[in-house]
């Protein structure tokens, strides 16, 4: 018992962790070069060579800066709708039935085909490719608020009618508790999906973002530079997506069970 309460505790497994990357690191190094020519995979010291020139340099900070730009404010404009258009519909139930055909074939265009009628409609620059991020999270964050609102216990609502309970305190007290471990996990889901269609949207149509800097590594033939953007963007995926997963697993304590 002792030994299984040591090996799950947070700084045992924190050590492990280190001692895992610092092993992967090793081989790595080994491998590129050795067994596998550095053209097809960089060694990590070239890698962090070039994160350092960028550092160094300033020129990282634009990339990064165009690329959280682009997928906030379409994260924001597609989570606002889509969050919206879930409450709306899942709190009418006959509407929702009307329209549900036509938003499940448009959840299932890949939206990256869209890209070019926003270039078409915005230009090419920030506007089309927050159009495209948001076009990929309003569907994830309709279909996650419209479970939440089917998640509702309608028995416990008539009951605390019954009983007089108001509409701010039913929604207070039912409502919310039922909806909001459904919406957190539509809004990490989302994000990630946010930050793949930024990143594709850059390397398409861009030029500056994290997505045009791995694509002009690659078109340069210069792979330790491509690893590198994926490493920075490695970094800016976990500073964002972590906040995200520990909100999600404190909501998780408030769910209602039926």
């Amino acid at each position: 018992m002792r030994n299984r309460q040591k090996a799950l505790n947070p700084r045992v497994v924190l050590v492990q962790q280190l001692a895992f990357l610092i092993l992967l690191i090793g081989a790595w190094q080994f491998v590129s070069g050795r067994l596998i020519p550095p053209f097809y995979i960089s060694n990590p010291l070239d890698i962090a060579g070039v994160i350092w020139k960028w550092l160094a340099d300033g020129s990282i900070w634009v990339h990064v800066r165009s690329t959280i730009v682009t997928l906030f404010m379409g994260y924001l404009v597609g989570a606002a709708l889509g969050i919206g258009l879930g409450l709306a519909l899942g709190l009418s139930p006959r509407t929702e039935r009307i329209v549900a055909p036509f938003i499940a074939a448009l959840y299932g265009l890949p939206k990256v085909a869209l890209l070019p009628l926003f270039v078409i409609f915005f230009g090419i620059g920030l506007v089309s490719k927050v159009a495209l991020v948001a076009s990929v999270v309003i569907f994830l964050l309709f279909y996650a608020t419209l479970a939440g609102v089917r998640d509702i216990d309608r028995d416990m609502i008539d009951g605390l009618r019954l009983m007089g309970a108001s509409g701010e305190e039913i929604t207070r007290k039912v409502r919310m508790p039922a909806i909001l471990p459904w919406l957190y996990t539509g809004l990490r889901t989302s994000l990630g999906y946010a930050l793949t269609t930024t990143v594709v949207s850059e390397a398409l149509s861009s030029n500056r973002g994290l997505g045009f800097l791995i694509e002009y590594s690659a078109s340069q033939f210069h792979s330790a530079g491509v690893f590198a953007a994926v490493v920075v963007l490695l970094v800016l995926s976990s500073a964002i997506m972590v906040p995200l997963g520990m909100l999600e697993r404190r909501s998780k304590p408030t769910r209602l069970s039926h």
